[in-house]
């Protein structure tokens, strides 16, 4: 019998009549949280899961490690045991609401399970992850967003130690393959007994696979194939993630500031914050990041750099009023609030956030939140590389930056190619009806200036305007 009868059953044995379902069980305390909707949280002292019995990790955690067996939460034993038992965070996605609500009522009725998110595309699973970071997510192979295997590979990214086990209608061999292998530790087919889910969510806490009966004699042969060269892959792995880590330990890594400057003064206007590795040496700082999120410490990276960059700015502060620093931030940072508390040590109108793109959402409402965040604490926002891959204009109006940069893309060519001077100067009036500045990445002739400031573009940065460099003694 699948769980969404479950209840009801129960209520008939008992001689009840059942209602339609109406949500979490109030005696395991979860109900509606503020962290957008249909996001569940643990709350008040009524449920035998307690919030304060919860070792939940926050902000100043240390860099997450190769994979490894769930640190378990734990609550308190029985009178008569006196045991501790592990209790495991789930997020729950599925794009159905009676499949969320019954997956949330299921978790409710057990005291080692309990859900702290129930949304509905992938997106949105990979924003919940960052900012709960639960032990397991449960996700819908079929949803919105992009699926399972998008949800699975950024909740990768934003919290590696996050178990993920995948729970679809769909039971094709490709379906269920794909999701093993972008790090699924479980597959099971909707319909499953309760106990059946419950159990894999079990299993996978423990880092063991959960795979529904019939789903496992036509794997085994190919997954067995592929396991030799996986052992090898997973070596390799471990070896480049202990290599980035090493990135993260002192003097490993510097700040260096590039100049903006105003293309009609002259005058200094900004920095922005980029980083020097010490043994990463022939390595564009773009791959190192890139290959940072890839083996999950690419938020870890971030942050610590902008923690070295905001340190660095600090002698320039004494200087007085003067230029703003503008520091990168991927999309899954800015979901984090540590972000925000290093660049509140700097005064808010000398701070910059740039979104990078580092990788695509498909879901923009949790960013809009985020940058709303930044707003109130009187910070501005900047959208880096404009016209390559941010996807529109429209997300500008969605986020409404303060300032677009323009990629080099677009610049290094702007004296010599008539579309791209055409799409430059379109942004230009664009930004004008939006009351936002622009700033010209890659400016490395003269020629290109003449025409950037031709066509009324505020501001620029690039080798001919200032290399990146110390801040001046």
């Amino acid at each position: 019998m699948n769980f969404l009868g479950r209840r009801n059953n129960q209520a008939r044995a008992q001689g009840q009549v059942a209602a339609a379902p109406v949500g979490p069980s109030p005696t395991r305390g979860l109900t509606t949280g503020t962290g957008g909707p249909g996001v569940l949280a643990p709350t008040g002292r009524a449920g035998a899961v307690l919030e304060d019995d919860l070792v939940h990790p926050g902000p100043g955690t240390s860099a997450p490690q190769p994979p490894h067996p769930l640190p378990a939460h734990t609550v308190a034993g029985t009178a008569t045991s006196g045991a501790r038992r592990p209790v495991y965070t789930v997020l729950v996605a599925d794009d159905a609401p009676a499949t969320r609500q019954a997956l949330a009522e299921l978790l409710g009725d057990t005291t080692d399970l309990v859900c702290v998110g129930a949304v509905g595309d992938a997106g949105e699973a990979i924003a919940q992850a960052a900012r709960f970071r639960p032990d397991m997510a449960v996700l819908d192979v079929l949803m919105p967003g992009g699926g399972g295997l998008a949800a699975a590979a950024g909740i990768r990214e934003v919290s590696p130690t996050t178990r993920v086990l995948a729970y679809s209608a769909a039971s094709d061999r490709s379906s269920v393959v794909q999701m093993l292998r972008n790090g699924a530790l479980g597959y099971l087919v909707k319909g499953s007994a309760a106990q059946d889910l419950l159990d894999g969510l079990r299993r996978c806490a423990r880092g063991a696979t959960a795979l529904s009966a019939g789903l496992s004699d036509h794997l085994v042969a190919e997954m067995s194939e592929q396991g030799q060269t996986e052992r090898a892959l997973s070596a390799a792995a471990r070896e480049r993630y202990e290599e980035l880590a090493r990135l993260l330990k002192p003097g490993a890594s510097s700040p260096t500031y590039q100049p903006v400057v105003n293309l009609r003064t002259g005058a200094l206007v900004g920095y922005e914050a980029l980083t020097v590795f010490s043994n990463k040496r022939g390595s564009s700082t773009e791959d190192v990041f890139r290959e940072a999120h890839r083996a999950g410490l690419g938020l870890e990276l971030e942050l610590h750099t902008a923690r070295l960059a905001v340190a660095g700015f600090q002698a320039e502060l004494a200087r007085g009023s003067g230029p703003y620093l503008a520091v990168n931030a991927s999309p899954g940072l800015l979901y984090r609030p540590n972000l925000l508390e290093v660049l509140a040590e700097l005064p808010a109108d000398r701070v910059v956030v740039e979104i990078t793109e580092q990788r695509q959402f498909d879901s923009y409402d949790q960013l809009r939140d985020t940058v709303r965040l930044v707003h109130e604490r009187g910070m501005r926002v900047a959208v880096d590389d404009t016209g390559n891959g941010f996807a529109g204009l429209t997300r500008l109006v969605d986020v409404c930056p303060e300032i677009v940069k323009l990629d080099q893309g677009l610049t290094s060519q702007v004296d010599t190619d008539p579309p791209r001077r055409a799409m430059v100067t379109a942004m230009r009036q664009f930004a004008d009806e939006m009351g936002i500045d622009v700033v010209a990445e890659g400016i490395e002739r003269e020629e290109q200036l003449v025409v950037l400031r031709d066509i009324g573009i505020d501001c620029g940065q690039g080798y001919l305007l200032g290399r990146p460099g110390p801040l001046p003694a």
